[in-house]
């Protein structure tokens, strides 16, 4: 069982920022009944499928990229490859 952060199990959440994100996100539209709220999440939740769409493309163009060691192993700390 992971960590609570203000009722959230932290454990539970996505494996990267944007999931995280994601997750926090669709908490709090649940918790709301405000439209106008709602709608504001409902389009950040869709900004944050277009970052993760240009992220994936990032990963696969640089994983595809004739790196030195040193640099590789700096994109990987980063989180800009896996």
């Amino acid at each position: 069982m992971g960590t609570t952060l203000s009722g959230i199990e932290v454990g539970r959440m996505g494996n990267t920022t944007i999931g995280r994100t994601r997750d926090l996100v669709r908490w709090v539209l649940q918790d709301t009944d405000d439209a106008e709220q709602q709608f504001k999440l409902r389009t950040a939740l869709q900004l944050l499928e277009i970052v993760e769409e240009r992220q994936a493309a990032a990963n696969s163009a640089l994983a595809d990229c004739d790196l030195d060691e040193q640099t590789r192993r700096n994109l990987r700390e980063l989180g800009y490859l896996e």
